[in-house]
């Protein structure tokens, strides 16, 4: 093999390596056309990405917001990520417990929109507002 015909096959190979690489195995929005408008939601991957683990549909009004607490997760789910749909001007924030019936340690939701989440288990989870 001539020293033209190794680099024309180097060449192509690392093209098709480029290639392949740069192709994203999953996009955010296949897990983001799951949690639709409106739907609290708690993913498995990090920037909402992922397995949809829990979904609300959280049901906002100028009035309020319909959230019910989950007392017992079973299984207890590891999120990565959230997307919360409560508007800031309630002055909530979500706490995420790692044990039954809101014990243990917490993570907060706090605020309106996509929120990045530890991984640490969610065993039970309730809203705070005031």
């Amino acid at each position: 093999m001539s020293y033209g015909a190794i680099r024309l096959a180097l060449a192509a190979l690392t093209a098709v390596g480029l290639s392949t690489s740069a192709a994203p195995a999953a996009t955010a929005s296949d897990a983001s056309n799951a949690c639709r408008k409106g739907e609290f939601c708690l993913f498995s991957g990090p920037h909402q990405t992922g397995q949809v683990l829990y979904r609300l549909n959280v049901k906002v009004t100028k009035a309020g917001f319909t959230f019910p607490e989950v007392d017992s997760f079973d299984p207890v789910i590891k999120p990565l990520s959230a997307r919360n749909p409560i508007p800031d001007t309630f002055g909530c924030i979500v706490r995420l417990n790692d044990k039954a019936h809101f014990a243990g340690s917490e993570q907060e939701i706090d605020g309106f929109g996509d929120k990045e989440l530890s991984g640490a288990p969610v065993a039970s989870m309730t809203p705070d507002c005031g």
